[in-house]
């Protein structure tokens, strides 16, 4: 296990900078998520922290010492890839141990870690056949397990699930999530599917534009986002948000026209402001204070999601079971307050 620091981190090609001054501190035995859309700057992040790619300004600290000198060999560390990156002429045996036997590891001990590996991920008969043999999560598996072997400080993650179908990666997210409570080694996990993050993190990395957009658990972005494009971007369905305006003694404009009281603590910068709230707190109600326009419905059984407009702003509307409500139907919805965010007009 190690702790991990990133300070004021950043990265240029040519003039054109890409990673804007990142400080975080990652405790030993955390499972930290990079999370963010693409082109956010979370794989070139990761790659720095690695020694694959160089480092313009700051430093990458690893217990408390810099290892920007380090090549990616020597600094402890063991990264899992997208492409799987097998040897596909190996056997699942050998390309466990061929990096163990670079190292010039005795071969008893190599004959101990590789089957360590495979019984803790479930592979001990797939040790005899080649990638070319083997399933996708089967692949994975494997990719996963030449990390394990090397008994790294910390691992890397870069988007390893991507390829997986919908099904094998939730089976491989709780995989990898079993994984680290066995290990309990620092972890730190690359992905834009922000499930991927709200399920598997003890603190997520919310990225844009190569800055940090807020760090901290994953219930605090949730419950607490700094701004509108975590709020956007933590959560499935996204936080609905409607422009509001100022109105008279502590009262919020709503769409529509009618008026609502707003928590005493909150900070206006002119009479313009955007609302947010989530899908599960906005509810159906005759007297409510939102004409709605349902668009469309889609009945899963357990729970319903209305999709539609209120005064020309997209809503959906998330409901417990099953409702009756049809496509083209005007209704009126309403929210408590308490349960909404208020952030500055763009």
């Amino acid at each position: 296990m190690a702790k991990l620091e990133l300070k004021n981190l950043k990265k240029s090609y040519s003039s054109i900078e890409v990673i804007h001054g990142v400080d975080m501190e990652i405790q030993s035995g955390e499972f930290c998520v990079f999370v963010g859309p693409s082109g956010c700057g979370k794989s070139t992040m990761l790659r720095m922290i690695a020694g694959l790619e160089g480092i313009t300004e700051g430093h990458v600290c690893i217990d408390e010492e810099s290892v920007n000198h380090l090549p990616a060999a020597q600094r402890g560390l063991a990264m899992v890839f997208q492409s799987y990156a097998l040897y596909p002429h190996m056997s699942v045996r050998q390309n466990l141990s061929f990096g163990l036997e670079n190292l010039r590891m005795s071969k008893s001990e190599v004959s101990q870690r590789v089957g360590e590996a495979a019984k803790m991920l479930q592979i001990e008969a797939l040790l005899e056949r080649k990638p070319g043999q083997l399933s996708g999560g089967q692949r994975q598996r494997v990719a996963i397990g030449r990390t394990v072997v090397r008994e790294p400080k910390i691992f890397l993650f870069d988007e390893p699930l991507s390829n997986l179908d919908a099904e094998l990666r939730v089976a491989m997210r709780a995989e990898i999530a079993a994984l680290h409570r066995r290990l309990g080694n620092t972890m730190i996990y690359v992905t834009h599917d922000q499930v991927e993050a709200m399920t598997m993190a003890d603190k997520i990395a919310v990225l844009r534009d190569g800055k940090v957009e807020q760090f901290g658990a994953p219930l605090d972005l949730y419950n607490n986002p700094a701004n509108k494009f975590v709020a956007g971007f933590i959560g499935t369905p996204r936080m609905n948000f409607l422009n509001v305006s100022k109105g008279e003694s502590g009262k919020i404009v709503l769409p529509g026209g009618k008026t609502a009281a707003v928590p005493t603590d909150w900070q206006w910068e002119g009479d313009k402001a955007i609302l947010g709230v989530r899908a599960h707190h906005v509810k159906l109600d005759d007297k409510g204070e939102l004409p709605f326009q349902a668009n469309s419905v889609e009945q899963l059984g357990g729970e319903t999601y209305v999709y539609g407009d209120v005064d020309g702003q997209d809503m959906t509307v998330h409901i417990t079971g099953q409702a009756n409500v049809k496509s083209g139907e005007a209704l009126q919805l309403t929210f408590d307050m308490a349960d909404t965010h208020l952030f500055q007009s763009n």
